[in-house]
Formats: C-alpha cells, sequence, structure tokens
C-alpha cells in the first residue's frame, strides 16, 4: 500500500475515528513492524475484533431467528465469522487494498484472503477502542450481518462442517465407524470424526448417515466454544 490509506478508510467504514493511531495500527500487517516491538501491528486488535463480532452475531441471530434450536443458531453463527465471509466483505468494500504490508509478505505471496479477514477484524477491535460497543455494532450489522446471505435454509451438519474446514484452510473431516451393536434388524451405529487428527465429535444412529449427521454436530458445536 502507498499513500495514505486512513482517509480512504474511515470513508469505506463511514466512520471517523477520535484516535486515528488505532486505525493505522488496524491496518499493519506484522510484516512491517519490527518483530522486538510487539503491539505495533493489527494482531491484538483482531484477537479483540474477534470476540466482539462474536458478541453482535450471537445478539443479532437471537432476535432475527426466535424460534430456532441452539443448534441451527450455532451454525448460523459459524457461518458469518468464518474467514471466507469476512474476507468476501472486506473485498467488498475494498478494504483488501489498505493494509500496509511489508516486503517479505509481498514477496511470498502472502494470503491476501486470510489478510483481508483479518483486517476486517482487527478494524472492528479498533473501533469497538475508539468509541465502545455500539459504534462496533452499527458497522457489525450495516456491513457484516445484513450483507450476509443467511436468511434461507442451511445444509445439512456434514456439509457445514465441510465448508468451515475449507474457509479455515483445515483438512476435510474424517469419519470413521468406532462401533456397532445392537441386532441386525434395529442396529446403532457409533461414529466418530476428526478434524486434522483430533478428535472433534461422536455421533450414534440407525444408519451410518445419522450417525455422521449427529457426529457433525458435535463437531459444530465444540467449534461454536472455539471461535
Amino acid at each position: 500500500m502507498t499513500g495514505d490509506p486512513v482517509p480512504e478508510a474511515e470513508e469505506i467504514l463511514k466512520y471517523r475515528f477520535s484516535d486515528r493511531t488505532l486505525l493505522e495500527k488496524a491496518l499493519t500487517h506484522s510484516s512491517v513492524t519490527n518483530s522486538s516491538c510487539p503491539g505495533n501491528d493489527y494482531e491484538r486488535l483482531e484477537f479483540l475484533g474477534d470476540a466482539v463480532l462474536e458478541l453482535v452475531t450471537r445478539e443479532y441471530l437471537l432476535t432475527e431467528f426466535p424460534d430456532e434450536p441452539e443448534g441451527v443458531l450455532t451454525r448460523r453463527k459459524i457461518r458469518i465469522v468464518q474467514k471466507d465471509n469476512l474476507s468476501n466483505h472486506g473485498r467488498r468494500l475494498g478494504l483488501d487494498g489498505l493494509a500496509y504490508v511489508g516486503r517479505s509478505f509481498v514477496s511470498s505471496g502472502g494470503a491476501l484472503e486470510s489478510l483481508t479477514a483479518d483486517v476486517v477484524e482487527s478494524l472492528i477491535g479498533a473501533i469497538y477502542i475508539d468509541s465502545g460497543l455500539q459504534s462496533a455494532r452499527e458497522f457489525i450489522t450495516r456491513e457484516i450481518l445484513k450483507q450476509s446471505d443467511d436468511s434461507g435454509p442451511l445444509s445439512d451438519a456434514r456439509s457445514e462442517l465441510q465448508e468451515y474446514c475449507q474457509s479455515e484452510g483445515l483438512k476435510l473431516p474424517e469419519y470413521s465407524l468406532t462401533s456397532r451393536s445392537g441386532p441386525d434388524h434395529n442396529p446403532v451405529f457409533t461414529i466418530t470424526v476428526r478434524i486434522e487428527g483430533k478428535y472433534a465429535g461422536k455421533g450414534t444412529g440407525a444408519t451410518r448417515r445419522a450417525a455422521c449427521r449427529k457426529a457433525a454436530q458435535g463437531a459444530l458445536k465444540k467449534l461454536e466454544r472455539m471461535v
């Protein structure tokens, strides 16, 4: 990025910072800063912005979908806060071209999509610090929640889990049969799902398909507590 992106960023965000150094920091990738001086890049603001986005998204979904069970709300929330969705919104707004990056990022062909998603979260964190939760809520609602196509029916839990892993650059979920019990006319299957080789969930059902679906639902709930 050349020149001063601060005025353009404020115009895009429809928000004027009281402390513009927060905005500059929110746009600064770690490849620019001296590693011996932590805190001069956007990583700490991204950490905060992630939590603010999580809270506001939960509030919004509870209001928008008052009759949906917790499991469905969880899947909607994961879809909204996952990196590829945030990256899409960042590109739509034009934030992908505003970040300060160093030569090491450019020469390595750095992950621009991940960078854009990170900047969205860091900007949320910066707005929150600059003027509080309501300002951050207004930005998130206007530019992420209202712009995310999440009003329609969701795909099944296995598809949702696969989409999540793909968006986060993880290996696809691996399902394995743990046990089969009961008589042939009324079997019970137990399936375990692993992500990146780590246990993620377990489910039981009268068919392998049903057990896999339950395992995926368990994994999504576990992920919900982590993101």
